[in-house]
């Protein structure tokens, strides 16, 4: 039966599965259970006070069933179309309950402190209405954000020599953490690719995570992005690296998606430009061995121009700054991608490394808070972004 039939492979090992640990199988998944029961109840008992008819019950069944499917998705992918649209209404009501729960216990907090002194009728029900209404506009905002990256500009000075005017000008564009799957597809890609192009860059790269699951064909439409994705062009081409979420670079999917896409991978890599060595660094920093040191890198380089690295942690920003790299482009934090969680994102990572410019010792680094986003398709208080970098050379 299609519906049944996963197309990942439990036993396959892969970056993102191997590592795998976003919710934990006991307690977030309680938690989770209770907020739905909670908000259920107390969203029924506001309707039945103005209405007569209380919708409790379906509403907990309905959140429930949402809060389990969004854990089920993140082990098993089915080559379903309806699996692809649970996984996105899902994570819709992930956002829900949320936003939800915290707006709803604040109403209830709001009666109790108001009640004695506002004799307004269905005061408490109205209260939690209007909780519940601010929460559903800040994710119907969220998603609006999501599928909508806006262009982020930067300026970058390459110049080994910097007393000297610039020769010249080079435009990058990043497009990092894409998470092609079951929540990215065809529309949003498209529209990327839109924006991308007329910015009319020298070069393109993808600083990692273009798939979401370590499965190039998570994404149904795959071919079609794939598609898209070759029509972008640029004088040095489009070069890659891979992420925590990606294939292994010896996935024969993902080779295919490379060659219909024209997108050439630098994973543990160099090449030399004509205006800068560009170098690609594969996975996270915790990957260990699977990353080639740096330094043995360079060794491949021309030392005479200056080196930008691609590398999709932004923790491989301080070895670049120990090996005199001149520019780092990196991704992979989302910058927390929406609100508290980006709050605590924020001080997992060290100062100047978690989104935006920086500067560490003479390396500038930009990182991207990425053009897709990760299973929940929200962005809140952050931006999906396509990254233009201005160099002067």
């Amino acid at each position: 039966m299609k519906l049944l039939t996963r197309f990942n492979d439990p036993d396959r090992t892969d970056r993102y599965n191997q590592k795998k640990n976003h919710w934990p199988k006991g307690s977030i998944t309680v938690f989770s259970i209770a907020c739905c029961l909670y908000g259920g109840i107390r969203i029924g008992y506001a309707v039945e006070q103005i209405t007569g008819y209380n919708p409790g019950p379906e509403l907990c069944v309905i959140a429930i069933a949402l809060a389990l499917f969004q854990r089920f998705s993140t082990d098993a992918q089915l080559d379903s179309v309806v699996y692809r649209t649970g996984v996105r209404i899902s994570g819709i009501g992930v956002g829900l309950l949320m936003y939800g729960t915290p707006m709803i216990v604040l109403s209830d907090i709001v009666y109790a402190a108001l009640h004695r002194w506002v004799l307004a009728p269905h005061f408490r029900a109205w209260m939690i209405l209007i909780g519940t209404l601010f929460a559903v506009c800040i994710v119907v905002n969220g998603a609006f954000h999501a599928g909508h990256p806006v262009v982020v500009n930067y300026q970058a000075d390459l110049r080994k020599d910097k007393s000297v005017e610039p020769q010249s000008s080079y435009r990058i564009v990043n497009l990092s953490d894409l998470h092609i799957g079951a929540v990215v597809g065809e529309r949003l890609i498209r529209r990327i690719c839109r924006e991308t192009a007329a910015l009319q860059p020298d070069l393109i790269v993808f600083t990692g995570d273009q798939f979401n699951h370590g499965y190039v064909n998570e994404c149904r439409d795959e071919h079609e992005v794939a598609k898209i994705l070759a029509a972008l062009s640029a004088p040095d081409g489009k070069w890659s690296v891979l992420g925590n979420h990606d294939p292994e670079p010896d996935d024969a999917d993902l080779a295919g998606f490379y060659e219909e896409a024209g997108i050439s991978p630098l994973d543990n890599d160099c090449i030399v430009l004509d205006h800068f060595n560009l170098i690609g660094r594969t996975g996270v920093v915790s990957d260990g061995e699977r990353r080639v040191p740096l330094q043995e890198l360079l060794t491949r380089t021309d030392p005479s121009k200056p080196t930008v690295v691609l590398d999709h942690d932004p923790m491989g920003i301080a070895q670049a700054a120990d090996c005199g790299a001149e520019l780092v482009l990196a991704g992979h934090s989302h910058q927390g991608q929406f609100f508290p969680y980006n709050f605590f994102v924020g001080r997992a990572f060290p100062k100047g490394y978690f989104h935006g410019l920086a500067k560490t010792k003479n390396t500038v680094s930009i990182v991207s808070a990425g053009a897709g986003v990760f299973q929940v398709p929200l962005r809140v208080g952050t931006d999906s972004e396509i990254v233009c970098i201005d160099l002067m050379l």
